[in-house]
């Protein structure tokens, strides 16, 4: 799996995992073999604290952080968390298997081409998209590679250190969202399928095959295109449309039994689901075309490569209906992944219903934590 702007597959130490999003933080903490969970707390973020994936208050997002470990009562100090994913540049690269140095070189002259701001204020880091496989010395090897601003960077350390963590990995979503898929990908080596995250400002699709990576893409489409479309329709403010979007919000036409559940209720009469779908269907299609397009770019890149099964997460794709519109409209059978499976969680500390509740919003921050659980000596 690819291990992100760190190489090492599990950091030395315990560490918690931290989502830093435009409109959240989410903080989990798992420890021990098999992992087991220890603290959870969620906290939103101010608005414009996180812009397009640059932190532009450091010292407020601090204060956040601050106040969310006081909530999660946690002493664990290490954390890993991700570079937000527009501050991030992803691509596949084929170049000569050499020497780890030299390799290193290469992939930097390579990844120029690639990156539209200098490669000297880029923070780079790269890795072996399948590190088993055995190839002989310069023959080609494709890698992952991922670039970030280094002005971004150094945001996201300011803040945590001014939090009072130390980061002991970086990574990127896109893979880190990966982590509790693992175990299932890996029961069909030859398995094709599609990881789909849609945060609250991109939404990220990898292509693997077995728990291999095999591309990765990163759209701006993203669950704030949702809420914007309310908004703009009912003459909400962000907040407001988003609470509506969350509570009324429907990817499918709507049923006339849904449509007579709401009738006693004016408020809810206001936000029928027939209206939030008006409001919100150019978005669906504009998403649904955009992840069509991802996969053919896909099929032509990688020789007709087509997913059998595919997986939604993220906070944007708790829009009710989502996963079916995108089964039916893609031939694609999604569901949405379990992030706890495995973990172990005691019902005496933890509301499970809430945890269940939350799952697709915690797939990304639970794989960050998973990378934070000590390996086996």
């Amino acid at each position: 799996m690819f291990s992100g702007f760190s190489r090492l597959f599990k950091p030395r130490v315990e560490a918690l995992g931290l989502e830093i999003g435009a409109a959240s933080l989410k903080l989990v903490e798992l420890s021990g073999h098999p992992p087991a969970l220890r603290a959870f707390a969620s906290r939103p973020v101010p608005p414009g604290t996180v812009v397009e994936g640059v932190i532009t208050e450091p010292g407020a997002l601090a204060q956040e952080i601050r106040a969310l470990l006081a909530e999660a009562r946690t002493r664990r100090r290490y954390v890993v968390t991700a570079v937000p994913n527009p501050s991030v540049i992803l691509r596949t690269l084929q170049v000569p298997k050499m020497p780890p140095k030299e390799m290193e070189e290469a992939v930097r002259w390579e990844a120029e081409r690639y990156i539209p701001f200098p490669i000297d204020e880029v923070v780079l880091d790269f890795a072996p998209l399948d590190p088993l496989a055995e190839v002989a010395e310069g023959e080609q090897v494709e890698v992952m590679v991922a670039a970030a601003r280094q002005e971004a960077v150094a945001a996201l350390i300011e803040a945590l250190r001014g939090a009072g963590l130390t980061p002991v990995v970086l990574d990127v979503k896109p893979f880190a969202g990966l982590y509790p898929l693992e175990e299932g990908l890996a029961r069909d080596p030859e398995g094709v399928a599609v990881a789909i995250e849609i945060g609250a400002e991109s939404t990220s699709l990898v292509l693997t095959k077995g728990n291999r990576p095999l591309a990765v893409r990163v759209l701006t489409l993203s669950g704030k295109d949702f809420t914007e479309a309310i908004g703009k329709s009912f003459g909400l403010d962000f907040l407001t449309a988003e609470e509506v979007k969350r509570t009324y919000g429907l990817a499918t036409i709507p049923t006339e039994d849904e449509e007579l559940l709401l009738d006693f209720d004016a408020e809810r009469e206001r936000y029928s689901p027939a209206r939030i779908y008006d409001a919100i269907r150019p978005v669906l299609v504009d998403l649904t075309q955009e992840i069509r397009r991802s996969l053919e770019f896909f099929r032509v890149q990688l020789g007709d490569v087509q997913p059998e099964v595919g997986y939604l997460y993220g906070g944007g794709s708790r829009l009710r209906g989502l996963a079916g519109l995108l089964t039916d409209t893609l031939g694609v059978n999604f569901t949405t992944p379990d992030p706890w499976e495995g973990i172990q969680v005691d019902p005496k500390r933890f509301d499970l219903e809430n945890l269940k509740d939350m799952g697709p919003e915690l797939v990304v921050p639970v794989g960050l934590a998973l990378r934070g659980v000590s390996p086996l000596d």
